[in-house]
């Protein structure tokens, strides 16, 4: 017990060093300016701000909608209220996505950092940092102030992860867009934090000293607190018990107690629990029971954590050990509960938006193939009507009791004729014409000679649909003639094509879905032999035992070996067609000449 519960106290060190507070020890700099916008949402007109969206959706007005969403999370951020602020921020950013506004994209995408920063989801803080550095220009003025806060950000989330000197780089980007003189001061104050993390006192000690002369402190008393404060502390880190600093944390707490700031208290109290831990265990409690008080009464569960932590090992002989001990250990699992939910709660809002924009796109492809192949599918739709007239025509001329069944098996057939057709369609031909339109819209050297190539390719995707029917009605009878009629095909005056065991009788027992499948892998297999191997002799021998269904298909050509095939470019089709009917294949890449497959299919 006594293990963990140092454990624990360390965590709890560390991470009150790193982020004591968002104003305090470590500026976070979270809030995004609302100027930009045109209405301010609070508690008592919020409930119009949901009116408004339906509004901004019916007049279709994005730029107005963007607008709300953003008002609506930094309605939240300032509630902290993190899952919502995320949300509607996410959100304000979906629809400048739709706008083309960078600069707004950017400004979303910081505040969103922020929050998972704020969150301790340091990891997805950094992920979007980056996202937002994309759509931030460094060339646009109006851009400045986010990309400072963005690095500001980044800078923390390193801090955090233990890279300083990345977050010492990102400190320096954060005030080279910096155009406020007391923005710079918080920054500077960050940078020195950050050096003394990294035992870097001198340099630390350096910065807080220039940044303590400056007269703009004069009239900012909270940033000369907290400069102060800093300073004293790093210089005791340094120098230790050998540096007397009492008066340096005190002055800084005074200030901070005459501008009323509760934050800035906590950590001069911290400081000063530090200071006086060794040689004034008495005072170091009393200021410990302060920061611990204050921590209560804002609801800071960290600050709480490490007053507890102080207040466990300073004071081991109180009554209130116990109560102080099992406090702790309640608010160490409600923090980490509640960032575990944090960080899902990101991921799902994240995720949520993205699948809708999927499902959005794949519509617009929908509509837009069903444009362009609307004559197609006329025609088709016409000869299956036409069919079906016939056959129900015939079958009431020779008999109308069995019209009736014939008339429920067919409509059936057409329902799952038409699902399927409709599938295949949107798969592969609906999607490659996305594909392509993505490409060229994308690629401004792509070749005319390749636009047609993939058009014509599609051409013979959808002209395969068409013959579809006919060949499965086939495929009930003369199997073995189908597919020698389909093997001869390929067969030339340079290349002689061999079959052995394809008799009739040797199909049976195979099922339907098994045969086409086989077909189109003997094709393919064919199709290969053909644009590439460069065989003059194939042979594709068929077995039938009682057990499983063997393919041996062998050719002289080129051949390939193991150090060739790459499993994730080479019969990738061919391997999700064989594993379809639940079967194995075995290539043979010892054979110095040729090709040889084995397809293997249990009955």
């Amino acid at each position: 017990m006594l293990k963990k519960i140092y454990i624990y106290a360390c965590a709890s060190f560390i991470t009150l060093l790193a982020c004591k507070e968002k104003n305090n020890y470590f500026d976070r700099n979270t809030k995004e300016s609302p100027k930009i916008l045109k209405y301010i949402y609070n508690d008592k007109n919020i409930e119009s701000a949901y009116k408004d969206i339906l509004i901004a959706k019916k007049n279709k007005n994005i730029h107005q909608l963007s607008n709300i969403y953003f008002q609506l999370g930094y309605y939240y951020l300032e509630k902290n209220i993190s899952d919502s602020a995320f949300y509607y921020f996410n959100h304000s950013k979906e629809q400048s996505l739709i706008e083309n506004d960078s600069s707004f994209i950017g400004r979303c995408l910081t505040n969103m950092a922020m929050i998972q920063a704020d969150e301790a989801d340091f990891l997805g803080c950094e992920e979007t940092a980056v996202e937002a550095l994309k759509y931030l220009s460094p060339y646009k003025k109006k851009d400045s102030i986010p990309l400072s806060s963005v690095y500001n950000t980044l800078a923390i989330s390193k801090t955090e992860l233990a890279d300083y000197s990345q977050a010492i780089q990102y400190h320096e980007l954060a005030m080279n867009f910096s155009s406020n003189k007391l923005s710079n001061i918080i920054l500077k104050n960050n940078q020195a934090v950050v050096n003394a993390k990294d035992h870097r006192y001198d340099i630390a000690i350096n910065i807080l000293s220039t940044l303590l002369k400056n007269p703009i402190l004069d009239k900012n008393p909270i940033e000369k607190a907290r400069v102060l404060d800093n300073l004293a502390y790093i210089r005791w880190q340094k120098y230790g018990s050998n540096n007397d600093i009492k008066n340096e944390l005190e002055e800084a707490l005074k200030i901070r107690i005459k501008e009323n700031y509760p934050l800035g208290e906590m950590a001069s109290h911290f400081h000063l629990a530090e200071y006086f831990e060794k040689d004034n265990p008495y005072e170091a409690i009393n200021h410990a029971s302060k920061m611990y008080k204050i921590a209560i009464k804002l609801d800071r569960t960290e600050d709480q954590l490490a007053a507890l932590q102080k207040l466990i090992f300073l004071d081991p002989k109180s009554s209130a050990k116990k109560d102080y001990f099992q406090t702790y250990l309640t608010l160490i699992d409600s923090i980490q509960k509640k960032r575990n939910h944090a960080k899902n709660q990101f991921t799902l809002i994240r995720y949520e938006v993205e699948k809708n924009k999927e499902e959005n796109a794949l519509l617009k492809a929908e509509n837009i193939q069903k444009n362009y192949q609307i004559l197609k599918q006329r025609i088709i739709v016409f000869i299956i009507i036409l069919i079906i007239f016939i056959i129900i025509v015939f079958f009431v001329l020779w008999y109308q009791k069995r019209r009736q069944k014939f008339n429920l098996e067919k409509n059936q057939e057409i329902e799952k004729t038409e699902l399927k057709y409709s599938k295949k369609i949107h798969d592969e031909v609906a999607n490659g014409i996305y594909f392509l339109m993505t490409e060229i819209i994308n690629s401004s050297d792509i070749k005319p000679s390749k636009v047609i190539n993939d058009l014509e390719n599609l051409y013979h995707k959808s002209r395969d649909i068409s013959h579809d029917a006919e060949f499965k009605m086939d495929l009930k009878k003369d199997y073995n003639l189908i597919l020698r009629q389909m093997i001869q095909t390929y067969s030339s005056k340079d290349t002689n094509i061999i079959l052995m065991g394809n008799e009739a009788n040797i199909w049976n027992g195979i099922s339907l879905e098994k045969k086409e499948e086989l077909y189109y892998i003997l094709k393919e297999l064919l199709t290969n032999m053909r644009k590439h191997s460069r065989a003059s002799l194939v042979t594709i021998k068929f077995k039938n035992d009682k057990n499983s269904f063997t393919i041996e298909y062998i050719d002289n050509g080129i051949g390939m070996n193991l150090k060739d095939y790459n499993p994730n470019k080479h019969f990738i089709n061919l391997k999700a067609r064989i594993n379809s009917i639940n079967g194995s294949y075995f290539i043979d890449f010892t054979r110095n000449i040729g090709f040889y497959i084995k397809i293997l299919i249990n009955n």
